[in-house]
């Protein structure tokens, strides 16, 4: 018997003995509505918890749409998942990996199996132990043909799956638990293990197999579970006020540390007020994927209470075009590009802490094609392409972005002017992320903006550019670029890859389904009463080790 036939049958039988001992109505846990219990300030208790408490607070200016760690492919939702959930390993930027789940981890001599040591005392917040088993079912969950996970391409590197990274079999992924702390991996071809360690491990979040696999697969994403889930992560949930906050306890049994707080409150805030929830002690620290406006920046490093870095990333954002947009042809994308001033975006607006784009690998990337420079500004020419392709001047192009993120919209002014230099007329229209994500993968847009944490792996970008994937914002339906790409990681030297990755980003800036803008800096901040925070970001540990922590 499978596992989705014994699901129904558990989850049949829940049903019933639900309805007979409570008259039908639900029993799931529900999260808080008001604002009773959550803290305002930091360094405070929260309404009716111990005075004495020690509490740190996070700001991010983002939204996060779902605690269900393989329901989203939202940064914003990401960094309040990562708090209670773990990945196998932490991923650094230059390109080294440090335990979390896994403490230790290794590839056979053929380069087709990786084989992962869990920490043998994980447990889940209900007191259970990690075990490979948990590992396993998250996989095949992640791989389910019952269950629809954004970001299941990633799952396509392992046996028993299919191009999209489903199942071609229940349960059929090639994952394998060898004892309770050993778990294989079977890849379907030798391959460089980089790849799944940067990419893969990046998104592939451990979820309880215990508490979940009553659950059929089709309904669990929107299980009454994850209004009060249960991790094996640093914190453990407490509570949440939509759109506003979520609040959690620290977990004093953390398999790698205790973290030196009582409690982490994780609050939605503006911009443009990070700064004086700062220098006022609101804030203790931002989220991974919030910085300080650069506007704001001088003042911040001028802070006696602050530490402030600003760290060069991989992260990038670009301007989508609606490929199927057949006013919107690839000599019209070129035309666009090429008009968009790229330096008075990194010099103007972010004061030079950023570097400008031309692809999603900054130019000191190992796997930058050189030849891609210099990178072009050339309005003059731009317009002269858009009257040989036929542009009608007359058209309004519809702009997507998104509230909350001020670089964005800001630099969505200047791309507007950048435009309309060459006859180009605009419209922008602002809205909040989740929404705008769903616009751009249904195509209901002519240009967006977005962004990605970018990585070590040349292959992060490509599943954005494959034909079929609910990524692919851009409405690709020439398969070459993601073909081209995907070969890349079927590669398992350097001397191999580099060269499929330079076809890859010539084919990028030949058919320009999206312009690349800049690589930005993270200005990050924190107060002085915090310390043992990694110098330096990590490509997707966007909470920097809160275990490690120090709290004053």
């Amino acid at each position: 018997m499978n596992r989705r036939v014994l699901r129904a049958m558990s989850a049949a039988l829940a049903a019933m003995l639900l309805f007979s001992a409570c008259g039908g109505s639900s029993g799931g846990s529900s999260t808080a509505s008001t604002a009773e219990g959550t803290a305002s300030t930091a360094g405070t208790a929260s309404t009716g918890s111990n005075s004495s408490e020690k509490i740190v607070t996070i700001a991010q200016t983002g939204d996060w749409d779902t605690f269900m760690p393989m329901n989203t492919t939202n940064a914003g939702a990401d960094s309040v998942i990562e708090l209670m959930f773990d990945r196998l390993m932490v991923i650094n930027t230059d390109g080294t990996f440090e335990p979390r789940l896994a403490e230790s981890w290794e590839i056979n001599e053929t380069s087709d199996k990786i084989t992962y040591h869990l920490n043998p005392n994980a447990k889940w917040h209900d007191g259970e132990p990690v075990t490979a088993e948990d590992v396993v079912y998250s996989a095949q969950v992640a791989s389910s043909a019952d269950f629809t996970y954004p970001r299941r391409i990633r799952m396509q590197y392992f046996g028993g799956t299919d191009d999209s990274g489903m199942e071609l079999s229940p349960d059929g992924i090639q994952v394998t638990a060898l004892d309770d702390h050993t778990v294989e991996f079977t890849l379907k071809t030798p391959m460089d293990p980089a790849i799944i360690y940067a990419m893969v491990n990046r998104d592939f979040f451990i979820i309880p197999k215990h508490l979940l696999s009553g659950i059929s697969d089709a309904d669990l994403a929107t299980d009454a579970f994850w209004q009060n889930p249960v991790g094996s992560g640093p914190c453990i949930f407490d509570s949440t006020i939509s759109g506003e906050r979520v609040e959690f306890t620290a977990n004093k049994d953390y398999y790698l540390g205790a973290p030196d707080f009582d409690r982490l409150v994780f609050r939605k805030v503006q911009s443009s007020n990070l700064l004086a929830g700062l220098i006022s002690g609101e804030i203790d620290i931002l989220s991974g994927n919030t910085q300080i406006p650069f506007q704001d920046w001088e003042n911040a490093q001028a802070q006696e209470n602050l530490v402030t870095e600003s760290i060069p990333t991989f992260a990038y954002q670009y301007m989508a075009m609606n490929t199927s947009r057949d006013y919107l042809s690839q000599e019209v994308r070129q035309a666009f590009s090429l008009a968009i001033n790229r330096d008075v975006l990194v010099d103007q607006l972010m004061m030079g802490e950023a570097r400008p784009a031309i692809g999603p690998l900054p130019e000191d990337h190992q796997y930058f094609n050189q030849d891609l420079l210099p990178i072009e500004y050339d309005p003059d020419r731009a317009a002269q392409m858009l009257e040989e392709a036929g542009w009608d001047p007359n058209r309004e192009l519809e702009m997507l972005v998104s509230t909350g993120n001020e670089v964005r919209e800001k630099s969505a002014v200047l791309i507007q002017q950048d435009l309309a230099k060459i006859g180009v007329k605009t419209r922008i229209q602002t809205l909040d992320f989740p929404t705008l994500l769903n616009m751009a993968r249904e195509g209901n847009y002519d240009l967006c903006f977005i962004g990605s944490a970018g990585s070590v792996d040349p292959s992060e970008s490509v599943p954005n550019v494959t034909v079929g994937y609910m990524n692919n914002f851009t409405q690709l339906t020439d398969p070459t670029i993601g073909q081209v790409g995907e070969s890349g990681a079927k590669e398992v030297t350097f001397e191999a890859r580099k060269p499929i990755y330079d076809e890859y980003q010539m084919l990028l800036k030949d058919q320009m389904p999206m312009a690349f803008l800049y690589f930005t800096n993270t200005l990050f901040a924190y107060n002085n009463r915090l310390s043992n925070i990694p110098a330096s970001t990590t490509d997707y540990n966007i909470n920097k080790n809160v275990w490690e922590w120090k709290v004053a």
